[in-house]
């Protein structure tokens, strides 16, 4: 039974037995004995502790604590200090002779200490073992022939990490991370800083031509880099505006009306989502509905804002919880609206229709010409200048009262008789086939004969408390055989396009009398 203790290696936690870790702990002294005091000791002692943590989690496998043994391995492929004869003699390495073997890996870096502009050559030139002019002669080439040469040295100068330490750059050339390498590698550096900044910088023609190309490219650099930002402003700003006024028409249509949506559907020309709501959902408050309906439209807006608050004035705040949070209130919310819909939608399974004919007899003389037109408006009921529609359903103002109101179809067709005959038709919709055909008979639609001139309401109402059950209104008039039809231009708004007597469109039709001859209305 062994002791265990628990350190750290090159930022690696390691479990490691009792004498492993006096092994291990006196090859550190004797690595930083043996450098002495000099600048390179930490920065060589750092890189060996860092490679020493590798090797080790190599070794480990399914073993959870580090050996002697293992250490000894360590060791022996890092090399002791004592067998480093000199720094520019060979050193004998058990690593030769050690069964566990630990291949140094190349890997790419930019090298910022032979780089033209960020080092992408030189690391190239590294890796590879070739001129690094090779390579930048190569990207210059690429660029004038098809501009690939640039877009190249963009990703490579992201992609590609800075070797800025010693041990990065001994991977960029395929070195054996050991402490002689190491060693050798740092003096060798710090001996190059002291030879540049006492020898005269004498650049080659190719140095000056990179060197120019560098300038360009910084300068590129911070041009794009202020332009990015210009935009990055314009679009928080945008984001910010959106957002706001998406909330303020939210607000407007949902709770107060009267906010246009005409352009997200065809068939909608101003619509009040708090009035339509109200004639349509069967709630006992419209809160169920109007809530959901805001935080839906509301959520995604709000971190429209956000986010562009974050691009502007750039604060620190936990992102994830604001997410979550709005994530969830959105999800919530759509469960809850989805639930109310699906109740109220049981309202409108089941389809029934009443049908009222009527002859049209005067009592002063036989219709030969019947002229039909509509009745203007009673005072009570207020359509606005701009009418709030939806579908062929208008939100007007009945005795200050809001209410939904329908425009009737008026067809034509031909009478079985002698007498002209009035079919209305009445539609609605229910939970249950009673309640859909007394919705139906409840629909009031106004007309009068005088003489012989029919008015017509142009509108039909829902009784009053009756919601919106998709209500519709047809009207027929048949025409006897050999009599006529006189359809002033008022009626022009009713008429529907999809006729059985005639081809005409219903502008057409307006301001003219018509024949039905031979089934089919003929201009007199």
């Amino acid at each position: 039974m062994k002791k265990t203790v628990k350190i750290s290696l090159g930022g690696v936690a390691f479990d490691i037995e009792e004498d492993a870790f006096d092994a291990l702990d006196g090859y550190i002294k004797s690595l930083k004995n043996h450098l002495g005091n000099s600048p390179e000791t930490d920065e060589i002692v750092n890189d060996i502790e860092e490679r020493a943590g590798e090797l080790l989690t190599e070794m480990l496998g399914r073993t959870q604590v580090i050996t002697l043994d293992m250490v000894n391995r360590v060791i022996a492929i890092l090399g002791e200090p004592e067998q480093i004869v000199s720094d520019e003699g060979e050193t004998t390495s058990q690593s030769d002779s050690s069964t566990y073997k630990s291949d140094t890996k190349k890997r790419l870096y930019r090298d910022p200490d032979n780089a033209a502009i960020a080092g992408i050559g030189a690391g190239l030139g590294a890796y590879f073992g070739i001129d690094p002019l090779v390579f930048r002669i190569l990207f210059i080439i690429l660029t004038f022939a098809n501009g690939f040469g640039l877009l190249a040295y963009i990703i490579f100068w992201i992609s590609l990490p800075k070797a800025e330490t010693t041990r990065q750059r001994m991977e960029m050339r395929g070195e054996a991370i050991n402490f002689d390498n190491l060693e050798k590698n740092i003096k060798r550096e710090y001996q190059q800083v002291k030879e540049n900044l006492n020898k005269r910088n004498v650049s080659t023609f190719f140095e000056k031509i990179f060197s120019f190309f560098g300038k360009i490219f910084i300068a590129l650099g911070v041009a794009l880099a202020g332009l990015f930002k210009a935009i990055g402003v314009i679009l928080a700003i945008t984001f910010i505006c959106v957002g706001l006024l998406g909330i303020t028409a939210a607000i407007g249509s949902i709770f107060f009306g009267g906010v246009v949506i005409s352009e997200f559907s065809p068939s909608y020309t101003e619509l009040a989502l708090s009035e339509f709501l109200r004639s349509t959902f069967d709630l006992g408050s419209m809160l169920w509905v109007s809530i959901p309906v805001f935080l839906i439209v509301a959520i995604p807006l709000l971190a429209i804002i956000y986010v562009g608050l974050r691009m502007v004035l750039r604060f620190k705040v936990r992102d994830s919880v604001f997410f979550v949070l709005s994530a969830s209130a959105w999800i919530v919310s759509f469960l809850v609206l989805a639930f109310v819909v699906f109740m109220q939608a049981r309202s409108f399974t089941i389809r029934e229709s009443v049908k009222e004919q009527t002859e049209l007899i005067t009592s002063e003389t036989e219709i030969k010409t019947l002229t039909l037109t509509t009745q203007p408006l009673d005072s009570t009921l207020v359509i606005p200048e701009k009418p709030i529609r939806f579908d062929h359903y208008t939100v007007a103002i009945d005795n200050e009262t809001t209410s939904v109101v329908g425009k009737p179809k008026l067809y034509f067709g031909k009478a079985s008789g002698e007498k002209f005959e009035l079919v209305v038709v009445k539609i609605s919709r229910g939970g249950t086939k009673l309640s859909a055909r007394n919705s139906a008979k409840r629909i009031s639609l106004k007309y009068e004969l005088e003489g012989s001139t029919l008015n017509l309401y142009p509108y039909f109402f829902l009784s009053k408390g009756d919601k919106w059950r998709a209500q519709e209104v047809s009207i027929t008039i048949n025409i006897p055989e050999g009599k006529a039809i006189y359809l002033d231009k008022s009626v022009e708004m009713l008429i529907s396009s999809d006729q059985d007597y005639t081809f005409k469109w219903p502008d057409e039709l307006v301001g003219k009398t018509w024949v039905m001859k031979d089934d089919e209305l003929v201009e007199q």
